[in-house]
């Protein structure tokens, strides 16, 4: 059977444990002081490794689509990957820094199994209680006038996708982080739809008075392109939603944000009307 290939992007070092799974790749080598011993560099052969500061982590996915020959691609962060658990109903863990052993813990043995039994696999969505088109446009750093012009580009290019973007534009819960796993020719085919998409939005669109966060423009937006891509091949894809584990480096922040989870839970009403207060 052919390679599995899950691509931890890291635009600084982190300790990416060792894993048959696991590929860690610089992000935005080409912008890079130094190059990261050990790692994939997402700035050798064909790439957009110069535009990682408005692609974010897409450099990697585009490096991946043009360089490697993997049966399934994946994409984590260095401090946000998926693990095997079907059945988890919250969209995320805490857990301190990775390691080998708690890989094993959270079930890396029978990853490989589960994940040749899908065409895609998505992070559980988060319930916001608000359209993911006004959470968008509410978000820091973000402009609801950037979205509005993908989803005039996508009737553009894409003509048969507008009822999928509604649909998901209008819903409320949403994928979060560019994060996935993909087999193949379906992780071909999104490359083939999203970045000629985001080209067409930065031709459109003047980004010269953007401060250094709100340049991630195109990331941002991929964040919520990649879940108009599944919905609309919801009904010829088999997909899977996994929950992810995020690390924290630091103690105290570990505990705080345990703390947080335990009363404010991912994904329910009272989480969103709190944050929702804190905003306003």
């Amino acid at each position: 059977m052919g390679e599995i290939a899950l691509y931890v992007c890291c635009h600084r070092e982190f300790p990416v444990p060792a894993h048959p799974l696991l590929r860690p790749i610089q992000v935005g080598a080409a912008l890079a002081e130094r190059r990261f011993s050990g790692f994939l560099h997402d700035d050798e052969g064909e790439t957009i490794s110069e535009r990682n500061r408005s692609y974010c982590e897409l450099t990697a996915q585009y490096w991946a689509w043009k360089n490697s020959e993997s049966e399934y691609c994946g994409f984590f962060h260095y401090r946000r990957f998926l693990y095997p658990d079907p059945s988890a109903r919250r969209p995320y863990i805490l857990r301190p820094l990775p390691t080998e052993a708690m890989l094993k813990l959270l079930g890396y043995d029978g990853f490989e199994s589960l994940i040749r039994q899908y065409d895609l696999i998505l992070p559980i969505r988060e319930n916001m209680y608000i359209p993911v088109r006004e959470h968008y446009a509410k978000a820091p750093f973000h402009h609801g006038d950037d979205l509005a012009r993908m989803e005039r580009i996508i009737a553009d290019l894409h003509p048969e996708d507008v009822a999928a973007a509604e649909a998901y534009l209008s819903g409320t819960a949403q994928y979060f982080g560019n994060i996935f796993i993909m087999r193949r020719d379906v992780f071909d085919a999104y490359c083939a739809w999203l970045f000629p998409l985001l080209e067409e939005f930065d031709r459109e669109t003047d980004t010269s008075g953007y401060s250094v966060q709100e340049a991630r423009v195109d990331g941002y937006l991929a964040e919520r392109l990649l879940g108009v891509f599944a919905q609309a091949r919801s009904g010829t894809l088999k997909m899977l939603e996994l929950p992810r584990a995020v690390f924290e480096q630091d103690s105290g922040t570990l505990a705080r944000k345990r703390l947080e989870l335990a009363v404010l839970p991912p994904g329910t009403r009272r989480r969103a009307m709190i944050k929702g207060l804190l905003k306003g």
